[in-house]
């Protein structure tokens, strides 16, 4: 039988222990920003979004035929990531991508040259994709966790 001070101070793993809760508020908070980040792109037309990018990279020596694609479907990956990491399902491979995909907007802010203050909130970024997924063994307010039977009563 769990006392408070085991539900408060208990095994990490134990979806009830701080360092659970802590881990899927800012698991929650994390996947909000993001997927929000993708749902207003979606909603406003992803074609503006693409115009934009487009119009930030005529300095660099990327093709169009490269950031017209990067441009539509970034805002659904966005979008896809945030869902996962809001109710917590597929948390490993969802961060894995995220990851993935800041480095892509990484690279590319790097190669325009011109915004290191975007560059430095890129790799603030990078910094949560990394916490979230060392810290994964956290996860247990999660569908990833009660899928896998670890959710205790």
């Amino acid at each position: 039988m769990a006392t408070a001070t085991t539900m408060r101070n208990g095994s990490d793993t134990d979806w009830r222990s701080d360092a659970s809760i802590a881990y899927a508020l800012l698991r929650l908070t994390f996947g909000v920003n993001i997927g929000m980040r993708g749902l207003m792109r979606v909603v406003r037309g992803t074609d503006g979004f693409t115009a934009f990018l487009l119009k930030q990279f005529e300095v660099t020596y990327l093709p169009p035929a490269m950031i017209t694609p990067f441009g539509h479907v970034l805002p659904w990956v966005e979008l896809a990531l945030g869902v996962l990491l809001i109710v917590g399902l597929w948390t490993r491979p969802a961060l894995i991508l995220g990851a993935l995909m800041m480095t892509s907007l990484t690279f590319g802010t790097m190669l325009i040259g011109t915004d290191f203050y975007l560059a430095l909130l890129q790799l603030t970024y990078a910094g949560f994709w990394f916490l979230l997924l060392v810290l994964r063994s956290w996860n247990g307010l999660s569908l990833d966790a009660m899928m896998a039977g670890k959710r205790s009563t």
